[in-house]
């Protein structure tokens, strides 16, 4: 194999543990849950989740690190969404393995 070629592959490995470990945890599972409606406050999550705000930030962030969600600021709220539609349907994919 070439190296190049290894390196991206090896690449391609590390980004894909990075989405499973945030994939990891059921809260951000139900996070991702309550985004597959639409674009939601962090606040209005943490109740949706039954989290302090400050535990759902650092879900958020590790979702957003993963690339998994996206953000627009309003003012001082932010709002969350899902980054890709394929989101969903890898979180589908899990919960019908699992079942």
């Amino acid at each position: 194999m070439i190296i190049g070629a290894q390196a991206s592959r090896d690449e391609d490995f590390q980004r894909s543990a990075v989405i499973g470990r945030a994939l990891a945890d059921p809260k951000r599972l139900c996070v991702l849950e309550s985004l597959a409606e639409g674009e939601v406050s962090v606040s209005d999550l943490a109740t949706r989740v039954a989290c302090q705000v400050p535990n759902m930030s650092q879900h958020l962030a590790v979702l957003r690190a993963a690339g998994l969600v996206a953000t627009r600021r309003d003012g001082s709220t932010v709002y969350y969404r899902l980054a890709d539609p394929r989101v969903l349907e890898a979180f589908r994919l899990i919960q019908s393995i699992a079942r």
